[in-house]
């Protein structure tokens, strides 16, 4: 090109018009697209807070999860949010074993096993299993027939020492949840996976208007 001549770029109407409405598309899609990347970012927030509270505490990923719940933008409400709640778990959940001493069981992942003397599991009557132990305690051991089970010598007690009994109890999921590492690996997933759900939303929006 000559020095000193103008650069002249022609532009086609009918590109022009396809980069109209493609914006204007766009301009429409983005409440669409703004809802579902946070949706799907907070069913991965779910998943991830799961996955990382099951890396402290030994109860299964199913039981953890069912602390932890979503609450989902919709067209009607732009409010959404991942709310972890719920009371302290039956230590049933966390690996108990019935022994002869009584019931042991591991809480930490990386911790090791603990045993809870005169500790006893059982079955109640509504169908809950659960660990238990006798809040008086009395008499003395007997020895038990070779017919009887071992591990409920209890049951040669009289009654009056038998009951109340009550269920033991470990960590809540909001509390493990809410330990500082913890949550710092959840929030450090949250911002990677927003960006990428914002792209494959905003992506597959353009495909349609093409």
């Amino acid at each position: 090109m000559a020095a000193n001549q103008p650069l002249r770029v022609e532009v086609n109407q009918q590109d022009l018009y396809d980069v109209r409405s493609l914006l204007d598309g766009l301009s429409d899609a983005v409440p669409k697209v703004t809802r579902m990347a946070v949706n799907k970012t907070l069913t991965g927030v779910r998943t991830d807070a799961t996955n990382e509270v099951s890396k402290v505490i030994t109860p299964t990923k199913t039981r953890i999860r069912a602390s932890i719940s979503v609450k989902k933008m919709t067209t009607a409400d732009d409010s959404a949010y991942v709310r972890c709640k719920g009371k302290q778990m039956p230590l049933i959940h966390f690996k108990a074993r019935q022994t002869k001493k009584g019931v042991t069981v591991q809480v930490l992942k990386k911790g090791s096993r603990s045993l809870i003397k005169h500790a006893f599991i059982d079955d109640m009557r509504s169908g809950h299993k659960g660990v238990f132990v006798r809040t008086e305690w009395g008499g003395v051991r007997q020895p038990l027939r070779k017919s009887q089970d071992s591990y409920a010598w209890y049951g040669v007690l009289p009654h009056k020492y038998r009951l109340p009994i009550k269920q033991l109890f470990s960590f809540a999921v909001p509390d493990v949840l809410g330990h500082p590492p913890t949550i710092k690996a959840v929030l450090d997933l949250a911002g990677p996976r927003l960006k990428k759900e914002m792209d494959r939303a905003l992506n597959y929006e353009i495909s349609k208007l093409r």
